[in-house]
Parts: C-alpha cells; structure tokens; sequence
C-alpha cells in the first residue's frame, strides 16, 4: 500500500531546548498524555527531540503528562487498565520502531485512546496513528556532504543496530555519497547489531569509530543514538576527521570537527500529534514524512557553512531520489 504523506511539516513550532520538568501530575480537567520513550532521555539525539516536542506542547496547549522509558514501558498496560475517567491519557506517544506491536497491541486494548507510533509502520485500528519519518533524503545529502568533504575518499557510517529504519539511513547516505563520487568507499558498521543496547554504548562506538579513522576513514555519520557520544571522542582526539551527526543538530558537541547533522524533527511529529488529539482532528492510518514536508534536513556547522552551495545544489535531486525510494516500497 502506497503511504500517504504526513502533514506535520505544515506545523511550524518553535521549539525550547530544555525539556527538564516534562511530568507532572494532572490537574482536574487537564488533557493528560502519555509518551514511551526509546531510550532514557539525556542521549543529546532521538529521545531528547521527542521530549522536547512534550515539553512545548505543555507550555503551549495545557496538558499534563507522564513518561515511560524502556525500564519501565511494561507498566503502561496495567496502568491504562487500572485508569478510569476522567484520569484516562487523550493519547499515548510510543517512540521508536521497537514498538510497533506493542502500539497495536495497545490501540487494540483500548479503542477509546488514541495512540500515535512513530517510526513504525501497519495497519491497526482507527485510533492508531503510524508516522513514519523517513531519513532517506537527509541521509543522501549527508551522503553527498561527506564524500564532497573527504579527501581521502573512505567514507564511513555507523548505525546503533540494524533494522528496516536504519537500512534506510544506510541506503540513502550510500547513494547520495556515491552520486557525488562514484569512486567513494563506504564503511557500514552497526553498534550492536541485533540489539537496541547498539543507541547506549558510546564506548563501542568510539572503538568503532577509532577503527576506522586508522583505516583511512575521514567522516563518519553517526546514526546511533547516545553511543554517537563515543564517535564524537574518536573524532575529537584524531587530526582531519570529521562527524555528520543525527536526530538534532549536534554541532555544539563538536565546533571543530561535526560538519553537520542530519536533522529528524521528531519533536514536531510529537507536538502536531499532540494538537490533533486535542482539536479531535486526530486519524488514524500510515504517514511518511521527510525532507518535502520539513521533517528532516541537514543542518550545518556554521563553521563549515561553505559546504551551503554543495547542500543547496543536491536538494532537489535528495527529494526526488527520496521519492523514488518510498515509491519503490510501495
């Protein structure tokens, strides 16, 4: 089934950077939502974009809330059916491609919540909401950076696991690097391959990451969470190498050597999420969304700005060739 496009990106919010204080206990006839995050919050990337979608949509639309992180997402179904109105959450967020069935799971229990997956995909019940945000466009623009940048012409990316989203970071970063230069070399390498431990192990990483630098290597996208951390080390205590960072802009965390970050504004899918349950606009079904609708992109260092053109020049082309991917999966 071909996947409709998601309209978050019509959503222009902005956004505070510091999500501290996101739960707190609802008041009498606040909207409360829930939200299951893919890893504990502080990982600078993915989780902290998702946390700081709540945070805004508390200070601007009037809602409580409660968050659940891997240690203890297993307590949301008996919470849910220990919960009676008007204590019932409007909306449940889960975060994160791991839990595709156990969002099904959940739509099905209880028809009257709605339930918004993000980063999973199939078909569930009405009140089940899969937006799937795809990295393929900003992944071939990162692609492109990164063999333009290279002067040695090895080029490496570095995922926490494997799984059908980072297979498509991988693709994309692949093609848009060997459109630039035919003759790139591209170096894969997964954290843990067949566990999401593969976004909290910084130390693995920056062995990973040290590894390929003596190999030649000189950028690495990191696509791996918190353990971005340890390729940020590597690359910080290694001459002439350099980072393309992901989920949010991670410049800061490396002036000198992060070119950019491919963005993936998963906090703007929480918010528009957020504001459809409470003006009841909410529906259910399959999204995509990516660089067309503003939900991902890359953001460069401005120390690195002059890269501007080469970005610019490969955007249209990034849209089409992110096109012609999803189209292919349908």
């Amino acid at each position: 089934m071909k996947p409709g496009w998601c309209l978050f990106g019509l959503i222009l919010v902005t956004l505070m950077l510091a999500a501290a204080g996101c739960s707190r206990p609802a008041a009498t006839g606040v909207p409360e939502v829930y939200i299951v995050y893919g890893s504990e919050k502080g990982d600078l990337s993915y989780t902290d974009s998702a946390s700081q979608g709540l945070a805004a949509a508390q200070r601007n639309l009037s809602i409580a809330a409660r968050e659940f992180v891997p240690a203890d997402y297993t307590d949301l179904p008996g919470v849910l059916n220990a919960t009676r109105d008007p204590e019932r959450p409007r909306l449940v967020v889960t975060v994160g491609f791991q839990y595709a069935a156990f969002s099904r799971s959940l739509a099905e229990a209880h028809p009257d919540i709605r339930i918004l997956a993000i980063d999973q995909d199939g078909a569930g019940p009405e009140n089940l909401k899969t937006c799937e945000i795809s990295s393929y466009g900003d992944s071939y623009l990162a692609g492109v950076l990164a063999a333009s940048a290279s002067k040695t012409g090895r080029i490496g990316i570095i995922m926490g696991m494997e799984s059908d989203v980072l297979d498509t970071f991988l693709e994309g970063y692949t093609a848009g690097a060997r459109a630039a230069n035919a003759t790139v070399v591209v170096d894969p390498a997964w954290v843990h391959r067949n566990s999401t431990q593969g976004f909290m192990d910084p130390d693995e990483a920056g062995r990973i990451a040290g590894a390929m630098y003596r190999n030649g290597t000189d950028v690495i996208f990191t696509c791996a969470g918190y353990s971005n951390m340890g390729a940020f080390a590597a690359a910080r205590n290694t001459t002439g190498r350099y980072i393309i960072g992901t989920d949010t802009d991670q410049s800061p965390l490396g002036p000198d050597f992060v070119l950019a970050s491919a963005v993936k504004r998963v906090d703007r899918v929480v918010y528009a999420g957020i504001g459809e349950t409470l003006d009841k606009t909410f529906t259910g079904g399959h999204y995509v969304a990516g660089l067309e609708e503003g939900i991902t992109g890359i953001v460069l260092n401005p120390e690195f700005a002059y890269y501007t053109s080469t970005i610019a020049a490969w955007e249209d082309r990034a849209e089409a060739e992110e096109a012609n991917y999803l189209a292919s999966r349908a």
